[in-house]
This record gives C-alpha cells, sequence and structure tokens, in this order.
C-alpha cells in the first residue's frame, strides 16, 4: 500500500511537471496615456480573476460562465527583471471605507497569474483534465510610451517636430517665453555645462506646467520629465530641444566639435540608447496582447486642444505599435501582438444610453490608427468599461419627464451627488461644439468592492474585455 501511494504521488507531481511545462504564457500589456486608469484595470482585473471560479463571476467571460476556470493564484516571483505590481495594496484601498483609487502608476512593475483550467471537450485529449495558462500583466508610466517616437528620430528631426508643435496656436503663446530664451544663445559656440543644466531645468518646469490643468496637453517629450519619481535621476539629463536651427556656414559642414549643439545630439542620443530602447526591448519585447485605455471624457472636459493632442498622442503611440514596415517595435525584435483592445474607461460616468456613444466616440477618434492596424493583420477590438464602479444608474423626475441620472460621490469633496452628467457625442465635435460648454463631466469617488468575491455590480463590462483578450486562450 506505501509503494503504491508513493507510486500515485509521483504520478501526481509527474503530471503537474508537465503540465507547467506544456502551459501556456500570454503577456499583456496595459497601456495608456498618464490618468488614463491602468492601475485601476490591473487592480481589478487580478481581484476578479482570483475569484472567477465562483458561480456566476464574470458571466460574460466564456471560462467562467461554463464553470471551467478550477483555480488561479498570483505567483510569488514577477516576470523577469521586473519589481512586483503593489496588486495587494491597491485592493485595501478599494476594500476600504471610505474606499479609494490607487495611485497613478510612477515606475515599470508587474505581475504573474496561475490560471488553472478545464480544456474545452475537443482539447482534453491533447492536455488533459486540466490546464495552465501563465497571465503577465505588465504596468508602466503612460508617459514613457511618449518617448517611444524619440527612436524613429535624429535630435535635428525632434527639434523641427517641436517647433511645430510649439508653434500651433493653443501652445505659442504659452511657450514665447521659452522661444525668446533659446534666441538669446549660440548653440554652435562651446558649451558650458551650467547652462545646459539652466536649460534643461527650465524646458522640464515647462512641460510640467503644459501636463497641468487646465492645459492638459499629452503628447510631451521626454516622458520622464513629468515624472516627479524620477527628477533624481533626469535632474542631470540634458535633453531638450532647439530652434530655430543654427544655420551653418559652408565652410565648416560639420557641427563644432563641444559645442552646445553637438552636446545636446549626444544627449539625446544617449538617452534614446541607454534609457528608452532598454525598456522597449526589455519589456515589450514578448507582448502578445495589448488593452490602449482612453479617458475621452477628461479630453471632452478640457477641450478642443486637449482632444485634438491627445488624439495625435494615442496616433503616435499606436503606430509605434503596428507591424507594418514603418513600425518601431517590428524593426527592433519582431513583436507578435495579434489582439489590440481599445477601451473608453470611466463607462460609469455617463448615464446607460450613453455608454454605446463612448464606444463610437473612441472609434472615430481612433479610426485611422485602427484601419491602419487592421490592415498589418492584427485583431481589433473596442467597447467602453468601468474597471471597478464609481455610480449607479438613477432617474429623475423634471417637468413631469423621467431622466436617467447618475448617483455617486463626488471625488473632489465626497459629497453624494445625483446629476445628468450630459451627452456623449457620435461625431467628432466640430468648432462650435467646443464653445457651448455642453462637456462638462466630472470625477467620481470608487465605490467599495467585494473582498472575497467576483460581483458583477463592482464593474462594467470587464468580463466582455476578458472575453476579448484571454477567451480563445482558455
Amino acid at each position: 500500500m506505501k509503494t503504491q501511494g508513493s507510486w500515485q504521488r509521483l504520478h501526481t507531481q509527474a503530471r503537474q511537471h508537465w503540465q507547467r511545462a506544456a502551459a501556456q504564457r500570454l503577456r499583456l500589456a496595459v497601456t495608456g496615456l498618464s490618468g488614463s486608469g491602468k492601475t485601476v484595470f490591473l487592480s481589478s482585473l487580478i481581484h476578479h480573476l482570483l475569484h472567477s471560479d465562483q458561480p456566476g463571476a464574470l458571466p460574460f467571460f466564456t471560462p467562467a460562465r461554463q464553470g471551467r476556470i478550477q483555480a488561479v493564484r498570483v505567483c510569488p516571483d514577477p516576470p523577469a527583471g521586473l519589481a512586483l505590481f503593489p496588486w495587494r495594496e491597491n485592493l485595501q484601498g478599494l476594500t476600504h471605507q471610505p474606499p479609494l483609487w490607487p495611485r497613478s502608476t510612477s515606475s515599470l512593475s508587474g505581475v504573474t497569474l496561475e490560471i488553472r483550467y478545464r480544456p474545452r471537450q475537443a482539447l482534453k485529449r491533447l492536455l488533459g483534465e486540466s490546464a495552465i495558462l501563465y497571465l503577465e500583466l505588465i504596468d508602466y508610466p503612460g508617459e514613457w510610451l511618449l518617448d517611444l517616437p524619440l527612436l524613429e528620430m535624429d535630435y535635428l528631426s525632434w527639434c523641427q517636430f517641436t517647433a511645430q508643435r510649439f508653434a500651433q496656436p493653443a501652445l505659442q503663446a504659452l511657450t514665447q517665453d521659452w522661444q525668446a530664451a533659446l534666441s538669446e544663445v549660440d548653440w554652435l559656440a562651446p558649451a558650458h555645462p551650467e547652462t545646459l543644466q539652466r536649460f534643461a531645468h527650465r524646458y522640464q518646469q515647462l512641460l510640467q506646467q503644459l501636463q497641468k490643468a487646465p492645459h492638459s496637453f499629452s503628447l510631451l517629450q521626454p516622458g520622464r520629465f513629468l515624472l516627479p519619481r524620477e527628477q533624481k535621476e533626469t535632474k542631470d539629463l540634458t535633453v531638450f530641444p532647439i530652434w530655430p536651427l543654427p544655420l551653418m556656414p559652408q565652410a565648416r559642414k560639420k557641427i563644432p566639435a563641444g559645442s552646445y549643439l553637438e552636446t545636446l545630439q549626444t544627449a539625446y542620443r544617449h538617452y534614446a540608447e541607454q534609457q528608452i530602447r532598454p525598456f522597449y526591448q526589455t519589456t515589450l519585447a514578448k507582448v502578445d496582447r495589448q488593452i490602449i485605455l482612453v479617458d475621452l471624457l477628461k479630453t471632452l472636459n478640457q477641450g478642443q486642444h486637449c482632444f485634438q493632442d491627445m488624439q495625435t498622442a494615442l496616433s503616435e503611440l499606436l503606430r509605434s505599435f503596428q507591424y507594418g514596415r514603418n513600425g518601431i517595435l517590428r524593426r527592433l525584435f519582431s513583436p507578435k501582438i495579434d489582439k489590440v483592445l481599445l477601451a473608453a474607461t470611466k463607462a460609469d460616468h455617463v448615464t446607460t444610453n450613453q455608454q454605446a456613444n463612448l464606444q463610437v466616440f473612441l472609434n472615430l477618434m481612433l479610426q485611422e490608427s485602427s484601419r491602419e492596424i487592421r490592415f498589418n493583420g492584427v485583431t481589433t477590438q473596442s467597447l467602453s468599461l468601468a474597471s471597478v464602479r464609481a455610480t449607479r444608474p438613477a432617474l429623475a423626475e423634471v417637468d413631469g419627464q423621467q431622466l436617467s441620472c447618475l448617483t455617486g460621490r463626488r471625488l473632489s469633496d465626497g459629497q453624494e451627488i445625483a446629476i445628468f452628467p450630459g451627452e456623449i457625442p457620435t461625431h467628432l465635435p466640430q468648432a462650435q461644439d467646443w464653445h457651448s460648454g455642453r462637456f462638462r463631466f466630472i470625477d467620481f469617488a470608487p465605490e467599495a468592492i467585494q473582498p472575497h468575491q467576483s460581483d458583477t455590480g463592482d464593474h462594467l463590462r470587464l468580463d466582455q474585455a476578458l472575453e476579448a483578450l484571454l477567451g480563445d486562450r482558455l
């Protein structure tokens, strides 16, 4: 009997080792600009997957609905080379009373989930009664993504690109002091480190000013200048654009050695090769799936310049991930992303009858980029979601008519309010739309999530996002 028991244990252990060796791996990159909801999405996804084996959990996620999820656990070690994503701390805040939104992403991190599931009937003979999927989740600051296009440009090209952006009416008045200061320096003269440091610090302050309300610009480079956590790391970084570019005398075809211009070129190349490229090579080289999170309500609130700037930033970001001949990632390391999900966040910040419009508006905003991605063989889908609910639908009677509205705690002061937030356009806004005051969406504090279960009332369409990203792999 003892021998038989030992044999059974060895057999079980061998089967488990084989299952782990044969397990699938899928790396999901959660992408979005600053404040788009990446950290909240990841935290909520982890919570609901950990409880996806419970009856009634995630009804639109096929493996969960069919009862094929056997167990999910967080692996103790994060993906290689990454810090552990602080999922426990984030979930503690979301189950706290009153619940708190997690802090925004400020560094690179990741977490691996081990999902044990029963394969579909047709695959049982091949995979056995159970199989494993290792889901690697990667989180990083949206500001880092803003630097991706710099890998395609040399320093002089970046200067020209930035000069054209800062010449736009919405930016010109805000940057005129910076442009005046640039004109006072002979950039072909021998470089003085103190001058370079002074200009770099001033440019960093300018970018941080442009990022904050009421300006709220998105496409600001270098992105690392925007992160307080990286102040120490960037204090010696002298990467800033100059314009108009100095004219070189015919007799001097090369940039003078030791000049400001040569020093700036060298600093730019060093930043691109030593900070940007390693991040993308180690983090995005093995990405299989990607979700792009977009906060449309914030950009509508801030006005036309913010909307157009976010549209440009997202288009540049998506262009960088394409499989086409000009895609950065393809040239760097032949990526294998085969699905991209575009998701409009804060779906619960609009009434139920406007949530479909949110998805329509997202598709309109990114239609050219999405079309190019599909042309290059990548499957794209879109939806609107709320990773964690912050409001509840309600009805209000006005002049004898019932109107859909929302109730929730206003983020700014925690006060319980009931409002009609307004409508989402089904066309790209025209000039008159920006001056009518029609976009006045507010931010809400989160509702507490159930700590020990996956409650369908805690989110909107998170299960549909999981179905789009993982359904075919399970």
